[in-house]
């Protein structure tokens, strides 16, 4: 009953600006790879850079514009958006709502798998050029303590970088502490973008949003026009019915595993004691009663 009034809520209740799941990786594509909306993706990706003092760019192509006929399903894998800045580098954007520490390799082999496809056959190696992956999840992927990482082939012993054509940022929603971000008071604006970009995927206030930063007044236009196109909408709450389902299924492995787990340990405390008794030669039924086991299990002990 309570998967049915879940389903019932995601299907009528109306969507709005302030209740939408802005981690929907639907949403996010229509957000920062349909037409017309290259300087929000192109705002984000700056926020990212400016965030660990990078070099920012001044413009960018998406290379897999939004489509509304493309077809989402739960077994698909997908770069939700991929563009090429002024300067020839691939910046891949993924948002991630569930995973565990395999989606680092999923990662690392979307960046390598984008790298070696940009160069064409009979291309010469130095037409390569640097391939940029920023993950978003919900989820704790890393140990790193900070919401924002970003991982690059690095020598061991004396920290010397190999290469800066790769790069694997991940930013961790469930990390962030808007208590502590506002306990400091010596936050620079370069940062407060990147914040501001976390703080919105956490569902902050958009008037707030558009007072820290004027992209937001823009982001709130397209919000607008997201809700209220009911074709993109049906799209949306489709993919909110399978993630709801998908995590419930999940959930239930995860338990199942752990009732699983708890029994093989006390079969295993079974099986010990009944090993330590029978050394000391008492009675086998004694033993039975005592532990739980059969007989015929302790006979083969």
């Amino acid at each position: 009953m309570k998967d049915f009034d879940k389903l019932k809520q995601i299907l009528n209740e109306p969507v709005t600006i302030n209740n939408l799941n802005r981690i929907n990786d639907y949403f996010v594509r229509y957000l920062f790879s349909h037409e017309g909306n290259e300087n929000i993706a192109l705002n984000f990706i700056n926020a990212v850079f400016k965030d660990l003092d990078f070099e920012t760019f001044n413009k960018i192509e998406i290379l897999n514009p939004f489509n509304i006929s493309e077809n989402y399903d739960e077994k698909e894998s997908i770069v939700d958006i991929k563009a090429t800045t002024e300067t020839g580098i691939t910046v891949l954007i993924e948002i991630q709502s569930r995973g565990n520490e395999d989606f680092i390799k999923r990662a690392l082999y979307y960046w390598a798998y984008n790298y070696s496809s940009s160069l064409n056959r009979g291309s010469f190696y130095d037409e390569l050029k640097a391939t940029v992956s920023i993950n978003i999840t919900n989820f704790i992927l890393t140990d790193e303590d900070k919401v924002h990482s970003c991982y690059i082939l690095k020598e061991l012993n004396n920290n010397k970088i190999l290469t800066d054509h790769c790069q694997l940022h991940f930013l961790e929603l469930p990390k962030f502490n808007l208590k502590d971000i506002n306990e400091i008071e010596d936050l620079d604006n370069i940062h407060k973008e990147f914040i501001s970009w976390i703080k919105f995927f956490k569902g902050e206030n958009m008037s707030i949003l558009m007072k820290e930063n004027t992209i937001f007044e823009e982001v709130e236009k397209k919000c607008r026009t997201f809700v209220n196109d009911s074709p993109v909408m049906d799209k949306y709450k489709k993919r909110e019915v399978d993630t709801y389902f998908f995590n419930k299924s999940m959930e239930l492995d995860l338990k199942r595993s752990r009732e699983e787990g708890i029994k093989e340990g006390i079969k295993e405390n079974q099986i010990l004691t009944a090993k330590n008794m029978k050394k000391e030669n008492m009675d086998i039924n004694i033993i039975s009663k005592i532990t739980g086991l059969s007989i015929e299990e302790i006979k083969k002990l």
